[in-house]
């Protein structure tokens, strides 16, 4: 039984092109979080500090930051951040989705380590296929807005 998601940011909720959340994300975290535990593991490169900020101000100033128990943004590691994303939230890997748009990061820690993994295929990482090392996503989604029909079948 899922009992929490954690979700990639940059081009997984959050659109890095447009600079706003994806059309529909507010919604949706917010039906979801009614049911299940809702956190972010993503990572930050470049100016790590001020990206940072920027991420926590974006989750504040859209509404959203409520929603979440966690929220990590590391610049590196991000496994161990996943890790510590389970602990804090008092779940194992089995009971959890990880939800991202690149199949060699969140799906790949997923599928290693027995969650539910739902692969957003879209965006510039839509060819960045799975494969015998990443292993084969849970489930394929075109929209984010997706996530909540793939889970609640």
């Amino acid at each position: 039984m899922i009992r929490a998601i954690i979700f990639d940011w940059g081009r997984t909720l959050y659109d890095s092109e447009r600079g706003a959340l994806f059309p529909g994300v507010p919604d949706l975290l917010t039906a979801l979080a009614q049911r299940y535990d809702l956190a972010i593991v993503s990572l930050v490169s470049g100016e790590y500090e001020r990206r940072v900020a920027e991420r926590r101000e974006t989750l504040r100033a859209t509404g959203i930051a409520p929603l979440f128990a966690a929220v990590r943004f590391v610049p590196a590691d991000k496994d161990g951040a996943y890790l510590a994303t389970l602990a804090e939230l008092g779940v194992q890997p089995a009971e959890v989705a990880i939800v991202d748009d690149r199949a060699g990061r969140g799906i790949a820690w997923g599928n290693r380590h027995g969650a539910t993994t739902v692969w957003l295929r879209r965006g510039c990482f839509v060819d960045e296929l799975p494969d015998a090392m990443t292993g084969w996503p849970t489930h394929t989604i075109g929209e984010i807005a997706e996530v909540a029909t793939v889970l609640a079948g």
